[in-house]
């Protein structure tokens, strides 16, 4: 809620200041430099975006692919049973 309240006054105290600006060359000047750093703010966001996606190390997908092929072995030997597809559609 602070962060709001933060922003709105913000932006009413910088909406005052554009409304005193009578100079039509700062005005355009101003937008601008808002659309500028409002693509800034998106290409940032894509990027922390595409950061936070969890890539697997090579020693995880590597350590995964022994674990699956360590169940297939059990589970053609007998040892281990498969959840059917309907069973783990049920989970999700």
């Amino acid at each position: 809620m602070n962060n709001t309240m933060s922003l709105e006054a913000v932006q009413t105290e910088l909406i005052r200041d554009i409304l005193n600006v009578s100079d039509i060359h700062i005005l355009e000047k101003l937008r601008k430099v808002i659309r500028r750093e409002e693509k800034k703010a998106e290409e940032c966001a894509t990027v922390v975006a595409e950061d936070e996606v969890p890539y697997l190390t090579k020693a995880e997908i590597l350590a995964n692919f022994d674990q699956a092929c360590k169940e297939l072995k059990l589970n053609l030997e007998g040892k281990l049973e498969f959840k059917d597809a309907e069973e783990l559609l049920n989970v999700l």
